[in-house]
């Protein structure tokens, strides 16, 4: 028997977590599904419960709160497990098919919720698969969450705030930082945002913190550098950076050769959006928030009814405005299905209204400053893997351009890029930048591009469990 609910959201990172607190706290028949095995999502990760630590800062003080309102709610809570398929059924409800050694092989909601959150953005430079280059988020898990310093050397580069963290807590553990570096010209373009970061105290002072950290180990900080070349054999052993242009182009003789054994690359966040174009949600290409993301009204509801995104996988904003963003659809699932009067919706979101639009403009300057710059895509050299799971180089996706391929699903059905275990994760950013670079004298566009088609399964699955996946008649 197929266990039916008002609605399922898939995700508990802050948007998730926020959505089922005001859906289930309005009455809303709910189910949260998290594929880690608690709630918290990468923001909020919990360590390991036999680690010990004497403080808990501010941010991880708000998780723990958010987290056991979220255990002690209402909702049923399905965690460790895997969303692979959403399936509509004939009365307009989704069957949501999961994979997890104690969850239900499927639920059905009438409404979905989709925090899935984003990851790092993965930016290829020759070298980038050597062991030994790391990405930023991946270097915040074995640093904060697995106690695991994954280098003694290191360079770190890439753009965005979160490079100030991975630096900071890098030389706590004892790395040499030998050079941080931001490959955008923030200044003087940032100055026109000062306004909007004064109203971000608390980022402002874990900044703070993260630049007395990286200021007493006389780490250099340089802005307009960028990694173009990791060296090595069986793993990486040096680091080359350089100089460059605003539009993100490598000046010549400015390299600078560092010894290393670790390579940070954290080139911002993508958004996740493997279940909206599951499901053919219409999709909108905004470079600022990470690229392609789905369509929304102002309850974050998509283009298809019931059917919302909220936090970093509609376009990267930042946990606080997934929070609020899940309180707006919870409440507006929670008027739909006659829980929650619209007046009370209404005052509902005129009391969070002021909060929103702060995060929105705080989003806006991530958009304005620390977008990756369409040159890096000038760093591949011809045999640079571009898509680890297949190995297809650079060479071999110009070859299928000049067999005629103008969309990265033509290069797809030429190459097999994005057919591997990851499903394009890893290599669409790159596939895409490339054949828009290469196209570019025919004026084709890194919108006309288009994304990678998703099919369920959405992750890589025993076939055994597969064959046995039938929905049960009820």
């Amino acid at each position: 028997m197929i266990e039916s609910y008002e609605l399922a959201v898939i995700g508990a990172g802050p948007g998730g977590m926020e959505a089922t607190i005001s859906a289930a706290g309005f009455g809303v028949r709910t189910v949260l599904i998290e594929s880690y095995p608690q709630p918290g999502g990468q923001y909020y990760m919990r360590m390991p419960s036999d680690f010990k630590v004497d403080y808990e800062n501010k941010t991880e003080t708000a998780g723990r709160k958010l987290v056991n309102h979220v255990l002690k709610g209402p909702a049923l809570k399905i965690l460790n497990c895997l969303v692979w398929g959403l399936f509509q059924q004939e009365d307009g409800s989704w069957l949501v098919a999961l994979y997890g050694e104690n969850a239900p092989k499927y639920v059905r909601a009438k409404n979905l919720i989709l925090s899935t959150g984003s990851y790092d953005t993965p930016v290829a430079f020759p070298g980038w698969t050597l062991p030994g280059v790391v990405t930023s988020g991946g270097t915040l898990v074995l640093l904060k969450n697995q106690r695991v310093a994954p280098g003694k050397r290191a360079v770190v580069s890439g753009t965005g705030p979160l490079l100030f963290s991975v630096a900071a807590h890098l030389i706590e553990a004892g790395v040499e930082v030998v050079a941080l570096c931001e490959v955008n010209h923030i200044l003087p373009g940032g100055i026109k945002h000062a306004f909007t970061m004064l109203k971000q105290w608390d980022r402002l002072n874990e900044g703070a913190k993260y630049m007395k950290i990286i200021l007493g180990a006389k780490t250099p900080y340089k802005i307009g550098w960028s990694i173009v070349e990791a060296r090595g054999q069986e793993a990486v052993k040096q680091a080359v950076i350089a100089k460059m242009d605003k539009a993100g182009h490598p000046i010549p003789g400015t390299e600078k050769v560092f010894d290393v054994d670790l390579v940070v690359s954290g080139f911002t966040l993508t958004p996740n959006t493997g279940l909206p174009r599951m499901i053919d949600c219409e999709m909108t290409y905004q470079a600022g928030k990470g690229g392609w993301i789905p369509v929304r009204d102002g309850d974050c509801q998509t283009s298809l009814p019931g059917v919302y995104v909220i936090g970093d996988g509609a376009g990267v904003g930042g946990a606080e405005n997934a929070r609020l963003e899940g309180k707006i659809a919870g409440a507006s699932v929670a008027k739909n299905t006659g829980h929650l009067s619209p007046s009370r919706e209404k005052q509902f979101r005129q009391e969070i209204q002021s909060d929103l639009q702060q995060q929105q403009r705080f989003g806006d300057l991530l958009s304005d400053l620390f977008t990756p710059p369409a040159g890096l895509v000038s760093l591949l050299k011809d045999d640079t893997i571009i898509c680890r799971c297949e190995e297809i180089t650079l060479v071999e996706i110009k070859d299928a351009i000049q067999m005629g391929a103008r969309s990265i699903g033509e290069v797809k059905m030429l190459t097999r890029t994005g057919m591997g275990n990851c499903q394009g994760r890893m290599c669409e950013h790159t596939v895409a930048a490339i054949i828009a670079h290469e196209l570019a004298g025919e004026g084709i566009t890194r919108e006309q591009v288009g994304y990678y088609s998703i099919r369920p399964p959405l992750h890589p699955l025993p076939q055994s469990f597969l064959a046995d996946a039938v929905p049960e008649e009820e």
